[in-house]
């Protein structure tokens, strides 16, 4: 069985920590923790914060759906995956530098337009 919220991944905004990646697995753990009472560590962002970062209903309904999915799988098949699919982000990650060449272009220095 694969557990989904592995292969989940949630890109979060935080003004004190700047962008990060963190995994539904790990939103759901904190919610566990919560849970269970323990605060958590004082070095990470506290699962205060990570679970709240997606609903706990709607990660339970993944899970149950994904494993009904799993379950009612018929041969042929041999199992269900999910296919990591290109992460391209849309946010620069700060001001664009001007730049006099491109890394990759074999040390050519572009020259402007030229007048015949």
């Amino acid at each position: 069985m694969t557990d989904i919220l592995k292969t989940l991944a949630v890109d979060v905004h935080c003004d004190q920590c700047g962008d990060f990646t963190v995994g539904a697995d790990v939103v759901a753990e904190s919610q566990r923790l919560l849970a269970e009472g323990c605060p958590g560590s004082a070095h990470e962002c506290p699962p205060t914060l990570l679970a709240t970062l997606l609903p706990q209903a709607a990660l339970e309904s993944l899970e149950s759906a994904w494993s009904a999915l799993e379950g009612a799988a018929r041969s042929p098949v041999e199992r269900v995956t999910i296919e990591e699919s290109p992460h391209v982000s849309t946010r620069l990650a700060g001001p664009l530098e001007p730049r006099t060449r491109w890394e990759d272009d074999g040390g050519s220095v572009s020259i402007g337009p030229r007048s015949v």
